[in-house]
């Protein structure tokens, strides 16, 4: 009987220092932890929180892997810059206190050829040059992400979008990024005539966004949606600047008004988040650069989320419809369209098969090189659904 008593009473004492570890002591280990960071790096935890609620549902290490140790092939030809992603990635590495480093790799890297020096004697003091550069490639795609991508079969598949039992607009066109806006070009031209640098802009004096509609993507927007409703397509254009309060809360807003246009109008089988992309390639901005039928237009990129960072199961139904964008594009404006770019997060696509989002042209080029662009991509598009849902009773068909 002695024997069984000292048993329970061990078991009981067992528990007790279990139940202690795990819900007394481990709990003040993790708030010392806490304390400790928030004291190191001088951080609030209000600003604390507000960093995290910036990254949506993603984790801090996918956050921090895709932001400040993303190493990508030739990233200034394709990706926004450092200095124009300052929104963003400084906002992010201050609330923890981080300060960016150079890497050996990023010092140890060839430097760019530089372009003629008199064309750079020319420049006023601060100017910063401009170059223009086709952008098309031979490569497809570029894949940034961990998954293997067979691209033939994601051509090949079924379209999963297209069709609806709903009257009403097919298209949806809203701007997560809406004050991005571009560059107004009042150099003389001629001055660089047969040579690389087509112009320049001093910094200070250059901003690449705006509260203006009628400067910035908005407008890019607006023109797409008039090409679309022109080739039939009924289109709605949501105005909102989802960044024009906070840059870091763009992407929540903007899914907030891409569910509420849904339940409205169930119709909507495509959303098309327009943007504007920046390229630098060395110490130059790049205006990228097309010729369709005479006239000079900027190119546009699109941009395909993926389930890396969870909650976007059905992320190769959006690579589908893509690829049949840039196929139609590539049919009927050779050069138009840049590689299809797969990246790590969801950009809110997961909403439809027909979510997808559209870089037109880059901070270099003008807003008029841009709206042309986007009414050749909005032909291309328009061309595509009627040829993958011809069922769809267009207007005016």
């Amino acid at each position: 009987m002695k024997e069984i008593t000292k048993q329970k009473l061990r078991s009981l004492a067992r528990r007790t220092a279990s139940a202690f570890l795990l819900y007394g002591l481990l709990p003040l280990i993790c708030l010392g932890l806490a304390a400790m960071i928030l004291l190191l790096h001088s951080v609030t935890p209000a600003e604390a929180t507000a960093a995290l609620q910036a990254m949506g549902d993603r984790s801090v290490m996918a956050v921090a892997g895709e932001v400040f140790y993303e190493k990508l092939p030739e990233p200034n030809y394709y990706f926004l810059s450092d200095r124009l992603r300052l929104p963003y990635t400084a906002g992010l590495m201050a609330s923890f206190g981080f300060t960016p480093e150079k890497t050996p790799e990023a010092e140890e890297s060839p430097v760019p050829e530089k372009r003629p020096e008199i064309l750079y004697d020319a420049l006023p003091a601060g100017a910063v040059p401009v170059v223009q550069s086709d952008l098309s490639s031979s490569s497809y795609y570029i894949n940034t992400t961990k998954y293997q991508v067979d691209i033939e079969k994601a051509r090949s598949e079924a379209f999963p979008s297209g069709t609806s039992t709903e009257n009403g607009p097919l298209v949806l066109v809203l701007h997560t990024h809406g004050t991005e806006s571009y560059f107004e070009d009042r150099t003389n031209l001629s001055d660089f005539a047969e040579a690389p640098v087509v112009s320049y802009f001093v910094e200070g004096e250059t901003v690449f966004r705006t509260t203006d509609p009628e400067k910035s993507v908005v407008s890019v927007g607006a023109a797409f949606c008039e090409a679309l409703e022109a080739q039939g397509i009924p289109t709605l254009h949501c105005t909102v600047m989802h960044d024009k309060e906070d840059f870091n809360d763009a992407y929540v807003l903007a899914a907030e008004t891409a569910k509420q246009y849904l339940k409205q109008y169930p119709s909507i089988q495509y959303v098309i988040d327009l943007h504007r992309d920046a390229v630098v390639r060395g110490d130059s901005y790049v205006k990228s650069h097309a010729e369709v039928e005479g006239e000079s237009v900027a190119q546009v990129m699109l941009v395909v989320g993926t389930n890396q960072n969870g909650r976007h199961p059905n992320w190769q139904q959006n690579l589908t419809v893509a690829c049949a964008f840039k196929d139609k594009m590539d049919a009927l404006y050779p050069s138009l369209s840049r590689s299809l770019y797969l990246r790590t997060a969801r950009f809110n696509q997961e909403f439809l098969p027909g979510c997808m989002l559209l870089e037109v042209g880059s901070a270099a080029n003008t807003l008029d090189e841009a709206r042309a662009a986007a009414r050749l991509a909005a032909q291309s598009l328009a061309a595509m659904i009627k040829e993958k849902a011809p069922e769809y009773e267009l207007v005016n068909s």
